[in-house]
């Protein structure tokens, strides 16, 4: 058994992975050389490809956190994979979430005594879903940081827009009708998508629009649910009647 290390290279890990340790060599040279085609060379070994490519897919999608010379992984370092490198803790915990049946000797030695121990796969299932909700609550956070600094745009945009219309005096019928228009076309553009199929905002429908609105402007004059949900389905009504006008 080779000693425990701290760290490993993907392709380290997929090598003992798949009890290949005598030819590390023979696969490294291989895979320096002709990265990505392992499984042209090495035939005989069709799990050595597969292993190495789920490795690397679940770090490239931080589900297996990794490093890249130390620091942090970006989309600009996915073309110096050999240069990755996995904690043993973190590469122990992949696996105990997603292949418990395996247990790859070289990260769960079978002579060791841990019967009067908190079990190992349990530990580390835990502990793996423990880091996956603190990775999806920064996610949320920074959604919402998101929404927060979008509102305020919003916001204030809407006091620009209000200082204009005192400045201006009572809307005329038309000029209200145009009001209503800008708005169903500000809608329109907001819930639509672009023409390679992306959303153009975070909300999906009127729905969200008015939920946004309301949780971040409670209890203001003319912002009510009602009177959103009015003026909105009004403005684009208007919106579509000048579109097919």
């Amino acid at each position: 058994m080779d000693p425990i290390k701290s760290c490993y290279h993907p392709i380290d890990a997929a090598i003992l992975w798949c009890d290949l340790a005598d030819h590390t060599a023979e696969i490294l040279q291989v895979e320096i050389t002709h990265s990505g085609e392992l499984l042209k060379y090495f035939p005989q070994w069709p799990y050595l490809h597969f292993h190495v490519e789920r490795i690397y897919e679940a770090i490239t999608c931080g589900e297996l956190p990794a490093s890249f010379l130390g620091g942090p992984i970006t989309l600009n370092d996915h073309a110096e994979r050999v240069y990755w490198s996995i904690r043993r803790a973190d590469l122990r915990g992949w696996f105990a979430q997603n292949y418990p049946e395996e247990k790859p000797a070289f990260l769960f030695p079978k002579n060791t005594d841990h019967l009067e121990c908190v079990n190992l796969n349990a530990y580390l299932a835990v502990q793996a879903e423990r880091d996956f909700h603190m990775r999806e609550c920064e996610k949320l956070r920074q959604a919402y940081d998101s929404v927060v600094e979008e509102m305020e745009a919003y916001k204030r945009q809407e006091h620009e827009c209000a200082v204009q219309l005192d400045a201006v005096g009572p809307a005329s019928e038309a000029s209200a009708s145009v009001h209503h228009t800008i708005i169903g076309a500000l809608l329109v553009v907001m819930l639509d998508k672009s023409r390679s199929g992306q959303p153009r905002s975070i909300y999906k429908t009127q729905a969200a629009v008015v939920d946004a609105i309301t949780t971040l402007f409670p209890n203001m004059p003319g912002l009510s649910k009602r009177t959103l949900d009015r003026k909105f389905a009004l403005a684009r009504r208007l919106f579509a009647q000048a579109v097919g006008a």
